[in-house]
């Protein structure tokens, strides 16, 4: 029995490889705490680490809360991405050209993309029932 969190595979891959994308850049910021140390960035990278590894872990093994999990990595990275880009924007600095501007609208269209694609109701047969009787 196949289990569908996403109505196209496509979908399902572009998922996995941004969960495993953003674990990875999530593992690769905990270097960036010796440049500059606080609390709060600590926490917030903590957090983005268990997030992003429990997202990973969900959609490889397809558990029913995958995208739950993906829809809060997502938009823990789109706070974390958007918020300097917004301040910078107040501020008067044109931030259509950089590269974070560019990485928060694609995680905004992923988060979109996924969201539209999902799978809202998973017909759990219990095979189990079904042991003993005929099946057309």
């Amino acid at each position: 029995m196949k289990r569908k969190i996403f109505k196209h595979r496509l979908v399902y891959y572009l998922a996995v490889i941004t969960s495993l994308l953003l674990f990875i850049i999530s593992a690769f910021s905990i270097l960036k705490l010796f440049d500059n140390f606080s609390i709060f960035k600590t926490l917030v990278i903590c957090i983005s680490l268990v997030i992003n590894a429990f997202t990973f872990i969900n959609l490889i093994e397809k558990y029913d809360k995958a995208v739950l999990f993906l829809n809060l990595s997502l938009s823990l990275s789109i706070i974390v991405l958007g918020y300097p880009l917004l301040l910078g924007f107040l501020n008067g600095y044109y931030v259509l050209e950089h590269f974070g501007f560019k990485l928060l609208v694609s995680f905004i269209l992923i988060l979109i993309i996924v969201n539209v694609f999902k799978v809202k109701e998973y017909k759990v047969t219990n095979e189990i029932e079904n042991i003993g009787k005929k099946e057309d």
